[in-house]
């Protein structure tokens, strides 16, 4: 593997797994899994990654207070 493909690893691996990586973030028990997938779509997502994800977080905080 070349240079070139190990640092555009992390991009192609999020682009190419990003319907499952929001699944665990929204569905997962494990918090230390949920936030290893959030950053990884913050870091190497594209930008309307984070602006779901951020809305995404702001309906789960709303769901856990309802729940509480």
């Amino acid at each position: 593997m070349s240079k070139a493909e190990l640092t555009d690893a992390p991009e192609t691996y999020v682009r190419e797994h990003r319907e499952t990586l929001i699944e665990i973030i929204k569905h997962s028990d494990d918090d230390f899994v949920r936030a290893l997938c959030l950053a990884a779509l913050v870091k190497y997502g594209a930008d309307p990654d984070v602006e779901q994800l951020q809305e995404e977080i702001a309906r789960l905080d709303e769901l856990q207070e309802k729940v509480r």
